[in-house]
């Protein structure tokens, strides 16, 4: 892999006695939104004026993927710098079976894994995650045993509700203490898709902002809230505001929060400290299209695939008076290289005991450099695909388990991929597809 130098643009505020104070450190992580959510992702109803906003000032990533196209590898993979089959969230009970963890299973987050939070307390960084976890729920997998400081949001997603019976509803955390419960106390009215709960994660993100200026230490927030994920939800004042139903209402509520959210940086003058950066878990969930989701754009396929849909995301980077502003990089990025970024930002180095698969994309941002790199598809412990440069190889692109694969006559890929040329089983095990992404149209709808 080849490597770019930094150079003193994007270290004048780590190294010398005039340097400034490491930048504080904002991501942005939505949950199953799509590539072709976004007005500057070429949605045509062009309802993000804040998200198109920020990316005309920052810079726009046309070729930024996630590490796994479901919810929970995704998040270990971002604040780990590692694919989930280092990092542990894979199975090891279902080929190719992607690792997750709602209510009912018991694993998260192993001990050995040296989370970026942990990393930048070594710089004297304050940490907070607001929203979605979904590293686990026991005590022991805990966000504030893992280096924030700081949480209101819930192990989980916001599924249900439950019969408190045989199964409880999912809890909300400030912190160590449990402070409800969704349906209960924090409603989610499922006729309406009514909810307060992104107005809520809003505050949050602003108290804890203002919080951290007055005491003048650098942060770390990592803001994952769920509003796109089914079921959808929004608050009243944004339903049925929407051209896109009740999806794009809480798209057009993210969109304004994020806008509040930046305006708030530049008010408190902390602006020119502080790097953004917005992206997503995954791609849209198109089972649940299209009233309870998003937009893959041009992509083929969604979620809990490996195919574009499922694991190219929408990437916004901002950062007034560093990035340049109108900047277009196709540039191959990964959620994974939050963690590499974040660290470089704050002067620190990734740990050197471990296999790290995040790049710095600090010469790509600042210097709009290139870094040649390879992207690898996993779903659960099978590589399915690997893209280098245009040229993307399927190896496996088969979507279920084995078990599946053996009782089914015709491939889900003989339709979508050969374009209805139909071949028979093994034909996904001994053969692979080779494609232009910028020329060949199986990997576009």
């Amino acid at each position: 892999m080849a490597s770019a130098a930094l150079g003193p643009l994007s270290l004048c505020w780590v190294l010398g006695p005039a340097a400034a104070a490491a930048p504080n450190i904002l991501l942005l992580l939505m949950d199953d939104m799509g590539w072709g959510d976004l007005g500057a992702f070429g949605e045509p109803s062009k309802e993000t004026p804040n998200l198109d906003q920020m990316a005309a000032e920052g810079m726009l990533f046309l070729d930024f993927y996630t590490a796994n196209p479901l919810c929970s590898p995704s998040r270990a993979a971002l604040l780990t710098g590692r694919l989930p089959v280092r990092n542990g969230f894979y199975t090891t009970n279902g080929h190719a079976r992607n690792a997750y963890t709602p209510q009912d299973i018991v694993g998260g987050i192993p001990d050995s894994e040296l989370l970026l939070p942990e990393l930048l307390k070594k710089a004297g960084y304050i940490n907070k995650i607001i929203g979605k976890w979904h590293l686990g729920h026991r005590p022991q997998f805990h966000p504030l045993k893992h280096g924030f400081d700081e949480w209101f949001g819930s192990p989980n997603c916001h599924f249900g509700p439950y019969d408190n019976r045989e199964r409880p509803n999912i809890p909300v955390y400030r912190d160590w203490e449990m402070v409800g419960r969704y349906y209960e106390d924090f409603k989610i009215d499922l006729k309406t898709g009514e909810a307060n709960l992104t107005q809520l994660y809003l505050q949050e993100a602003l108290d804890f902002i203002s919080k951290q200026q007055a005491s003048q230490q650098p942060f770390f927030l990592y803001w994952a809230i769920d509003a796109t994920h089914a079921p959808v939800y929004a608050s009243k004042q944004f339903l049925g505001t929407s051209q896109r139903g009740l999806y794009g209402d809480a798209v057009r509520e993210i969109d304004d929060s994020v806008g509040k959210i930046l305006n708030h940086l530049q008010q408190l003058g902390i602006s020119e400290n502080t790097f953004v950066f917005f992206t997503s878990d995954n791609g849209a969930a198109l089972i649940s299209a299209p009233k309870q989701g998003g937009s893959n754009g041009p992509f083929l396929c969604g979620k809990q695939t490996t195919f574009e849909g499922g694991m190219r995301e929408p990437a916004i980077a901002w950062w007034p008076g560093h990035i340049p502003a109108g900047g277009v990089s196709h540039q191959l990025g990964s959620v994974m290289d939050l963690f590499s970024t974040s660290l470089s930002l704050a002067g620190l180095q990734p740990p050197s005991d471990r296999q790290i698969d995040g790049i710095d994309l600090l010469p790509v941002i600042l210097q709009g450099k290139l870094i040649d790199r390879p992207i690898f598809y996993y779903r659960g412990n099978e590589l399915m695909a690997v893209r280098a440069g245009l040229y993307k190889a399927h190896y496996w692109t088969w979507s279920n388990s084995w078990e599946e694969h053996s009782k089914t006559a015709v491939l889900q890929e003989s339709e979508l991929v050969l374009q209805g040329a139909r071949r028979k089983g093994k034909l996904a095990l001994e053969m692979y597809f080779m494609f232009c992404l910028s020329a060949n149209s199986t990997q576009i709808k």
